[in-house]
């Protein structure tokens, strides 16, 4: 029994060679929820391989047999390594060879096998920590627990880098592999609630696409932007101008341990391979009317940018992100704590159930984390200096990705842009990548 046949059974007890049409396919394959156990096994399967194309050997990598010869597909899962959900993508192109349904061959690839591999191993260790515990694995530790470098921000001149570290050798591996494929899906998922698709190559790749939010110059934004002594360019931006890359489609799939993002991925990718003829299996979705929503990326804004009264800021001031909140019946399910103004004029924080004891005051202000994509609208309240009072607050609508998150919980990667925030870094620390949005029709 081969590898993916014998990975396939135990995942889903069905041997996928007797699911001869899209019903029998969609009833087995999409009936199981993909757990982050299952998950772990995809990735273990796949680290265990490696495959040689163009004379390079490119680890982490699996071919999946298709019909008819050609240039490969690739989907790639966990460029950053605590971003698990791109296995169901790779999980669903093997149901689909075995089930003789794979019309040419894909390669499944990890893109950080060092990174999903520290993270599952963190996972199998404390499997009830919060998923931040292990968002340092997005890029992966070294000996010291410092971060390695992020293997979606790489340096221009990567080619001519010697391979002496961990994150240029995998960056030439992965350009190695990309001279030899004639398109790939790159599948990602986020620390908030991101489902959307980050970039593609043409409107005709997104035909029956169960994601229905577009982002617009994200890749852009990110390499202007980036905080990195040097240039860096993305992952999309590094294959975009191969002439061998027909398409190119990256998602997000929303939270990275959501037990709902396997699904997405997985149900994309089918959408996806379908349209692009590489396989018969119809997607999950087909009420396509080509309308999507399009969020168009702007640079970054940090929290100096946010309206605010810099002559009644004091110096031992810490910015908190927070919602304007006045009683503790409307404090936001996912806040714990508040901001209270006392008698004296000055602001302190109070927990929840401190407040509900002893109020130290009047609550104005619950401490509150805006989430990816969340809307938000011009003038409002989204972060107070403590103690001094100072309301920060937002100079037009947008929705807001890569949001400042809180330090309690990232505590080792300040490309997140922590707060609280002192005084001293409210010009350097972002805010956000806000987006404008509206309706917009592809084709």
């Amino acid at each position: 029994m081969g590898m993916s046949k014998k990975l396939l059974t135990e995942l889903f007890n069905y041997d996928f060679a007797d699911a001869r049409d899209s019903a029998a396919f969609h009833a087995h394959f999409f009936a199981r929820t993909l757990t982050l156990s299952d998950l772990k096994k995809i990735c273990d399967a796949v680290c265990a391989e490696s495959i040689s194309i163009g004379g390079n050997i490119i680890t982490a990598g699996i071919r999946i047999p298709g019909k008819t010869p050609g240039a490969p597909f690739v989907i790639l899962a966990q460029l950053h390594g605590n971003e698990p959900a791109g296995l169901a993508g790779i999980a669903l192109a093997m149901a689909l060879s075995e089930a003789g349904q794979l019309e040419r061959e894909v390669i499944g690839v990890i893109g950080n096998p060092l990174a999903a591999q520290q993270y599952f191993a963190a996972l199998s260790a404390h499997p009830h920590a919060r998923q931040e515990t292990r968002d340092c694995y997005r890029c992966g530790v070294d000996e010291t627990g410092a971060l390695y470098p992020d293997m979606n921000r790489i340096p221009i001149d990567f080619r001519t880098r010697p391979a002496t570290d961990h994150h240029t050798k995998r960056a030439q591996e992965l350009f190695a592999l990309a001279q030899h494929i004639n398109g790939i899906l790159d599948i990602h998922s986020a620390r908030g609630n991101m489902l959307c698709i980050t970039d593609h190559k043409h409107d005709s790749e997104l035909k029956n696409s169960p994601i229905r939010a577009v982002l617009t110059h994200l890749a852009e934004a990110i390499s202007a932007h980036a905080s990195a002594a040097i240039a860096v360019q993305t992952f999309k931006t590094i294959l975009s101008p191969l002439p061998n890359i027909l398409h190119q489609v990256g998602i997000e799939a929303g939270r990275h341990e959501a037990p709902d993002s396997p699904y997405h991925a997985a149900s994309f990718t089918l959408s996806l391979l379908h349209t692009l003829e590489l396989t018969r299996i119809t997607p999950i979705f087909t009420e396509e009317n080509g309308a999507f929503d399009c969020y168009e990326v702007q640079p970054r804004i940090t929290y100096a940018d946010l309206r605010h009264d810099t002559a009644a800021l004091h110096a031992d001031d810490r910015i908190y992100m927070a919602a304007t909140c006045h009683a503790l019946a409307s404090v936001p399910a996912r806040s714990d704590t508040v901001i209270v103004q006392q008698t004296n004029g000055n602001y302190v924080l109070q927990s929840v159930a401190e407040f509900t004891k002893k109020p130290a005051g009047s609550m104005e202000y619950a401490v509150f984390q805006y989430d990816e994509m969340e809307a938000i609208e011009k003038d409002r309240v989204v972060a107070v200096a403590v103690p001094s009072g100072t309301a920060f607050s937002t100079t037009s609508d947008f929705s807001g990705i890569f949001v400042s998150k809180s330090a309690a919980l990232y505590d080792k990667d300040p490309a997140v842009g922590p707060w609280p925030v002192s005084v001293d870094k409210i010009a350097t620390i972002k805010f956000c990548y806000p987006c404008r949005v509206k309706k917009t029709t592809l084709f």
